[in-house]
């Protein structure tokens, strides 16, 4: 009896130390494992995606002429700034342009066709009726097929975010007033003459509302050759170029590179023909920045000529940021515009 207690308190202290060297084994394992590094995610972030309509109802109802509304019984689209009826309907309209539109977790862009409309009483002594213009609203979008996809505020920090780069984003994108405690309104329309975005937004004192018809933006700029180029230099002294670079960067464009063999092309057949090649940007982002940017733009230009053969000494280059545009930097259209290279000649 006492030799099968021995032999069975020998059997478990041996199972016991196997035990604890397998165990001692899968720490020594799980220690030379490393830890996956931890992303931090800023879940505030203003996160852009491709908005999926598939889900949306086709709208076959009868919506007329763009912007597709008017103002409510009592109410008038009123002219910018100033207390009189619009004639065409619209307060603001743009041929291309976008409405940054939320869905709750995320924004996306509306561009296209674009009408901004303010709404007022029609008599000015009377007090802005915001129930009744929210309920007319609301029920003649709901009777044309608009799907709401957003009310409420727009998260403070997501809406800063957006203002990071330029302070005038959302104040140029977004109808009304989103840093107001008054809620906000984005609804989209699935029609069969098109995709439609609309943004209402109302206070006790007025109300607004933003259409988009979607439509892909029309390139209208060509690529000038040689001889447009020394024939735009010879009438005014310059030639205004649209030299396309990498986002943020210096770095040519295939379609960039193409305009830059033209801008050989002309100094290669004008031998005595000397260039100024001045950078410029738009108004978006960092003022220092801006200038370096074009700056070093116009030096890719200017070095990219000397590796093609023209001598160094009949180029300069210069760079002057946003501070002298063609066109206000209201518009992505007119943005496009002041985004340019000039050759002037020397």
């Amino acid at each position: 009896m006492r030799k099968l207690l021995f032999i069975a308190a020998l059997n478990f202290v041996l199972l016991s130390c196997k035990s604890d060297k397998k165990t001692e084994k899968e720490i020594e394992i799980q220690m030379e494992t490393p830890t996956p590094p931890t992303v931090e995610i800023n879940k505030t972030q203003a996160r852009f995606i491709d908005f999926d309509w598939s889900p949306i109802p086709v709208s076959k109802v009868d919506i007329g002429n763009f912007p597709y509304l008017a103002a409510p019984e009592g109410f008038m689209i009123r002219k910018e700034g100033i207390h009189e009826k619009a004639e065409n309907g619209m307060t603001k309209y743009s041929d291309f342009n976008k409405l940054i539109t939320y869905t709750g977790t995320n924004f996306f862009n509306a561009e296209g066709k674009k009408a901004e409309l303010d709404f007022t009483m029609t008599d000015p002594n009377t007090e802005f009726k915001q129930y009744k213009f929210d309920q007319s609203m609301e029920q003649y979008l709901a009777r044309i097929g608009a799907h709401l996809i957003f009310e409420g505020q727009i998260p403070r920090e997501k809406i800063e975010d957006l203002n990071k780069k330029d302070d005038k984003t959302v104040f140029n994108y977004i109808q009304g007033d989103p840093y107001n405690s008054s809620p906000v309104k984005h609804y989209v329309l699935n029609h069969s003459n098109g995709k439609i975005i609309f943004q209402v937004w109302s206070n006790s004192a007025r109300a607004e509302v933003g259409v988009v018809e979607l439509e892909a933006f029309n390139q209208t700029i060509k690529a000038p050759t040689a001889r447009e180029i020394k024939s735009d230099i010879d009438k005014t002294g310059k030639a205004i170029l649209n030299i396309n670079f990498d986002t943020d960067k210096a770095t040519l464009k295939p379609d960039g590179e193409k305009l830059v063999a033209e801008i050989f092309t002309l100094l290669n057949e004008n031998n005595n023909l000397k260039l100024s090649i001045e950078g410029h940007t738009d108004s978006s982002g960092d003022v220092e920045r801006n200038k370096q940017l074009s700056m070093d733009r116009a030096n890719t230009v200017m070095y990219a000529l000397a590796a093609k053969g023209i001598a160094i000494h009949r180029l300069q280059a210069k760079g002057f940021g946003a501070s002298n545009p063609l066109s206000p930097n209201n518009s992505e259209e007119s943005k496009a515009k002041n985004r340019r290279v000039e050759l002037v000649k020397l």
